[in-house]
C-alpha cells in the first residue's frame, strides 16, 4: 500500500502548532508543580506526625521539647 506524502506546513500552521504546544506544556508543568506541592505538604505532615510520636512515648509535651531545643 502507497503512503502519501506528508504535507508541508505553512509557517503559520508550523507557528500555532508550536504554540499549542507550548501552551500543553506550560498547563502540564502547573500539573506537575501542584502535585509537587501536594506531596512536599503529605511528606510535611508525616514527618509532624513522627515527631508527634516520637514526643509522646517519651512523655514529653511540646514546651518542653521547645525548651530542651532552645538550650542547644
Amino acid at each position: 500500500m502507497a503512503r502519501g506524502r506528508k504535507k508541508a506546513l505553512t509557517l503559520e500552521e508550523q507557528l500555532a502548532n508550536t504554540i499549542s504546544q507550548i501552551e500543553e506544556a506550560e498547563e502540564r508543568l502547573e500539573e506537575l508543580k501542584e502535585k509537587k506541592d501536594e506531596l512536599e505538604g503529605q511528606l510535611k505532615m508525616n514527618r509532624i506526625a513522627e515527631l508527634d510520636d516520637l514526643i509522646t512515648s517519651h512523655g514529653l509535651s511540646i514546651e518542653e521539647v521547645k525548651e530542651i531545643l532552645e538550650k542547644n
